[in-house]
C-alpha cells in the first residue's frame, strides 16, 4: 500500500529529528511530573519523612528485596515463552540474561522497545538468533506484559468499588465497572482468537506468530503474577497496617505504571510517583514517599548495576570465546614443525 505523499513526508521528517523529540518529549514530561510532585509534597514535612524512613524495619527491606529477586525471575520467562514460541529455544541462563538486562535498562531508561531491543541484542549475540527473532521476542514479551496488565486492571475494577481515585474524588462504580467489563471482553475475544488457531500475523511483510491458547494462558498467568509481586514489592515497605488495602493499592500501582510507560521519562521517576500518590489518599503521605524513595533504590537503581556488570562480563566472555577461536583456527592452518628440513 503506498502512503500519501503528505503523510510520507510527515513520517520522514518524524524520521529524521526522532532524536531530538524524543529528548524534548523527555524534558517535558519530567518537567511536568517536576511540577506536579511539588505541588503534592509541599505541604508535607520532610521530618516526617526522614521519621518514616526509621519506622521501616530491615525485615520489610528484606522482604522487598526477596520479592524484587523473584518478581525478576518470573520476567525471565517472558523471554523463555518468546523463545518457544518462535521455535528457537536458548539455554535458561541466557533467556535469564537476555530478560534481566532488557527489563532493567527499559526500566530505567524508558522507550522499552529500542532500549529492551538492544540489550536482548548484545545478551542472544553468538545464537542462531537474527535481528527479525529479536524483534518477535520484544513484541512478545510486551503483548505479555500487557495482557497481565489489562487483566488484573479489568479485574479488579469490577471487584472492587471506588478502587479507581484521585486524591478524594472516586469513579462512579457503574463507569468503573463498564471499564472494567469491557476490558474482560477484549482479553476473551484475544483468547478466543488464539483457541482458534488463526496462524501467524502477517504485517507489512513481517511475521509474527500468534500463540495458541494454552501459550496465551500461560502468557496471563506470567504478567499477572509478575505484577502482583512486583507491587507487593512496594507494598511492604508502607506501615504493616495499610497491607489490607492491597487490592486499591494494586489498581493504583497498575495504573501508576501505565502513565509511566506513556509517558516514557526514564524509570518513569516522578510520574509514577506522582500517580501512586494522588490515587492512594488513604496512605499517609511521609510513609508513602519513604517507601517510594527505598522502592526505586531496590526494583530500578540496585538491579540496575547488576544489569550492567552482567552485560559488561558476557561482552569479556564473549570477547575471549573469539579469541580462543581465532587461536585454535590459527593453529590449525600452521604448518607442521620439520625442524627446519623440508617435510618432502
Amino acid at each position: 500500500m503506498k502512503l500519501d505523499p503528505r503523510l510520507q513526508r510527515v513520517i520522514d521528517w518524524l524520521q529524521a529529528h526522532k532524536t531530538w523529540l524524543s529528548a524534548l518529549l523527555t524534558i517535558l514530561v519530567l518537567t511536568v511530573a517536576g511540577f506536579a510532585l511539588w505541588e503534592i509534597l509541599k505541604e508535607v514535612d520532610p521530618d516526617d519523612i526522614g521519621a518514616a524512613f526509621g519506622r521501616i524495619t530491615p525485615h520489610q527491606v528484606a522482604l522487598s528485596i526477596a520479592l524484587t529477586a523473584l518478581s525478576f525471575f518470573v520476567l525471565s520467562f517472558y523471554d523463555v515463552l518468546g523463545l518457544h514460541a518462535i521455535h528457537k529455544p536458548q539455554p535458561y541462563w541466557r533467556a535469564l540474561l537476555a530478560s534481566f538486562t532488557a527489563y532493567n535498562l527499559s526500566h530505567n531508561l524508558g522507550f522499552a522497545p529500542i532500549t529492551g531491543a538492544a540489550a536482548r541484542w548484545r545478551a542472544y549475540r553468538g545464537t542462531n538468533l537474527d535481528p527479525g527473532d529479536i524483534a518477535r521476542i520484544v513484541v512478545i514479551a510486551g503483548v505479555t506484559f500487557w495482557l497481565g496488565i489489562f487483566l488484573l486492571l479489568g479485574v479488579f475494577l469490577v471487584s472492587f468499588p471506588g478502587a479507581l481515585r484521585v486524591h478524594d474524588a472516586t469513579m462512579n462504580y457503574g463507569t468503573q465497572a463498564a471499564i472494567g467489563t469491557a476490558i474482560l471482553i477484549v482479553i476473551a475475544i484475544y483468547l478466543l482468537a488464539c483457541a482458534r488457531e488463526m496462524g501467524p500475523l502477517n504485517i507489512l511483510g513481517w511475521t509474527l506468530p500468534v500463540p495458541t491458547l494454552k501459550q496465551a494462558l500461560i502468557q496471563f498467568t506470567l504478567a499477572a503474577t509478575d505484577i502482583a509481586i512486583a507491587s507487593a514489592a512496594l507494598l511492604v515497605l508502607l506501615p504493616p497496617d495499610v497491607w489490607h488495602h492491597y487490592p486499591d493499592f494494586l489498581v493504583a500501582y497498575v495504573v501508576a505504571v501505565v502513565v509511566a510507560m506513556v509517558a516514557h521519562a526514564p524509570g518513569g521517576i516522578g510520574v509514577f510517583e506522582a500517580v501512586v500518590l494522588v490515587t492512594l489518599p488513604e496512605v499517609d503521605k511521609p510513609s508513602l514517599i519513604s517507601a517510594l524513595i527505598l522502592y526505586r533504590l531496590i526494583y530500578y537503581w540496585g538491579p540496575l548495576l547488576i544489569a550492567v556488570a552482567l552485560l559488561g562480563l558476557n561482552e569479556l566472555r564473549m570477547v575471549r570465546q573469539t579469541r580462543s577461536t581465532g587461536a585454535r583456527s590459527a593453529k590449525v592452518k600452521a604448518p607442521p614443525d620439520t625442524g627446519g628440513q623440508h617435510p618432502f
